[in-house]
């Protein structure tokens, strides 16, 4: 395109260039005019408003927050619109929809967030309906009586962020971020616990089982508890945790127990935890440190003897009544205990060397005996050895008359023992064993039956049975004796024999009173005994001369000298004078 003259005139624009003729040559020189687009100002509004409503939506995303999906079992409570979605009583969002899985097995939640709590949306963040219960710790949950249940959300630890959460059935029991510790125990399916149940340290409550799982493979059952503070550091590396069964009453060969836990432990039963006796606590455990849950507390403290001395009995009488766990004594003192009844009863061994016998496993515990828990088993094996050696045997003994329990009681010495003689029986070794006292007794009487069988008892029966024929004969006669006495006895004169004698003794009462001090016999009596004692008094003179000189009646008596008295032996007695 040639440059053109801007110092020429423009082309006349309202002339119109005539058809089929040709314009000027210097009309290629003239400028070619275009038209300016102008906006006009009406387009201003329709993007102002334009720019509003861009703003008003990023608004409202960012003022509504994120969407989540919650799974739940029941929606019973859960109303879309209403439900509110909390933490600590802070509104932080609400159910949108409420619908079912495509399933149909569970339901599904959306819910929107609060940008603010987003942070709190991680994979640990935990959330349940709040609404009234009725549990072992009382009614929670009165207040949604009138404002409704709503969804509690507790958030969680993790970095990790997700958008979609299961709702569970119960509050949790140890909250995220409450201090304690977390405990895994491993136990039996009979040794099942539920979600809640408490778990006891001497009787107080100091936690709860937070989870509870069964393992197929293993066919345990997986527990996890959780230890509030301050109460963590009473679980230690050497706790013993246990199955609280309410009332445990146990009868057995060591007596009557009887074991009444808590009242909530009664009701729900739950786990409880302890120390060996003895023993030293240790030091405390780390969250999600693993232990064995016993069926009891006889169980459980039986686990701390891990150290033991394996023998063998040979028992040749009944092991009836003699049960697994059963006490090993020695002398009153507990020492072992009895681990299988009967152990390998099809072993070879027992056919070809012991016979009959019924081989009984026992574990010797020397822990029991040792201050804190720890023996020196090389130590004990030396000196159960020279204790074999001494006649050390076992016997089974009755623990309890009610029950029929036994256990098994050693002892050493006894009167005619054999000499210990080392047997194996499937490689550990036979302990000794004897008689129980019930067999000896039973020995006895069977022996001193041989002997009353033994003796000619025909010689003494027939002797026998004629004392029998006599003494019969002899009791006729004293029938027909007592026959004639009561006979006689009947008689008239013998029935008026006693009024006689009473009449008689009557007569003979009157005749003594007769005879009394006051009777006038009795005093005429006295006086005729004075006046003839008197007389006889005055008779003695006449009676003595006449004794002397018969003849002084007639002639009188002869002079005589005075009577001298006698002198002692050692004085000379005086002559008397002559009679001038």
């Amino acid at each position: 395109m040639t440059e053109q003259n801007n110092n020429q005139p423009p082309a006349n624009p309202s002339r119109p260039e005539e058809p089929g003729k040709s314009q000027p040559a210097h009309d290629h020189l003239l400028a070619n005019v275009s038209k300016q687009v102008r906006v006009s100002p009406i387009w201003i509004v329709p993007i102002v408003a334009l720019l509003i409503g861009l703003w008003l939506i990023y608004d409202n995303y960012t003022r509504v927050g994120k969407q989540i999906t919650l799974s739940m079992t029941n929606a019973e409570g859960i109303e879309a619109g209403k439900t509110k979605i909390k933490v600590h009583s802070v509104d932080i969002g609400q159910v949108e929809q409420v619908t079912l899985s495509d399933d149909l097995t569970h339901i599904e939640v959306l819910a929107r967030i609060t940008p603010k709590a987003q942070p709190m949306l991680v994979k640990d963040t935990q959330l349940w309906v709040v609404k009234p219960r009725i549990g072992l710790e009382g009614i929670s949950g009165l207040n949604t009586v009138i404002s409704g249940s709503y969804i509690q959300l507790q958030p969680g630890k993790e970095l990790e962020e997700t958008d979609h959460f299961t709702v569970l059935d119960q509050p949790p029991i140890s909250l995220n971020g409450a201090k304690g510790v977390h405990v895994n125990l491993e136990g039996k399916v009979g040794n099942a616990l539920r979600v809640g149940d408490p778990v006891t340290y001497q009787g107080l409550r100091v936690g709860r089982v937070v989870s509870a799982t069964f393992d197929p493979k293993q066919r345990k059952m997986q527990h996890e508890l959780f230890i509030e503070h301050p109460y963590d550091v009473l679980v230690t590396e050497n706790s013993r945790f246990w199955t609280a069964v309410g009332i445990d009453v146990k009868l057995d060969a060591e007596g009557f127990k009887a074991n009444i836990p808590t009242v909530e432990s009664l009701i729900a039963g739950g786990v409880s935890f302890g120390h060996p006796d003895d023993t030293p606590m240790g030091q405390p455990v780390r969250s999600e440190t693993k232990f064995e849950l016993f069926a009891n507390e006889d169980a459980a403290r039986q686990q701390t003897y891990a150290q033991y001395i394996e023998y063998v009995l040979l028992v040749d009488d009944t092991v009836r009544g003699l049960t697994k766990g059963a006490p090993v004594e020695f002398r009153g003192l507990r020492i072992g205990t009895v681990m299988n009844v009967p152990w390998k009863f099809n072993s070879p061994e027992r056919k070809k060397d012991f016979r009959y016998a019924i081989p009984v496993l026992i574990h010797l515990e020397p822990g029991r005996l040792a201050d804190n828990g720890q023996a020196n088993l090389e130590e004990w094996k030396t000196r159960i050895g020279h204790m074999l050696e001494r006649g050390l045997h076992a016997t089974l003994k009755s623990g309890n008359l009610l029950t029929g329990s036994v256990y098994v009681d050693l002892n050493v010495g006894q009167k005619g023992h054999k000499p210990y003689k080392r047997e194996r029986f499937e490689g550990l070794p036979v302990l000794p064993t004897t008689a129980t006292s019930l067999a000896q007794i039973e020995q006895k009487l069977s022996d001193l039956l041989d002997k009353l069988n033994r003796l000619n008892v025909e010689p003494v029966l027939s002797g026998l049975d004629k004392n029998l024929q006599q003494s019969e004969i002899t009791m006729k006669e004293i029938r027909a004796l007592s026959v004639q006495v009561n006979q006689f006895i009947s008689q008239p004169d013998l029935q008026q024999m006693p009024a006689n004698l009473n009449k008689t003794m009557q007569e003979v009462q009157t005749t003594l009173k007769g005879l009394s001090p006051d009777s006038p016999a009795y005093q005429e009596l006295t006086s005729t005994l004075q006046r003839l004692d008197k007389a006889l008094r005055d008779i003695q003179p006449l009676a003595r001369t006449l004794n002397e000189e018969p003849s002084a009646v007639l002639f009188g008596r002869k002079p005589g000298n005075d009577p001298v008295p006698q002198a002692p032996a050692n004085q000379q007695v005086p002559q008397a004078p002559a009679n001038p």
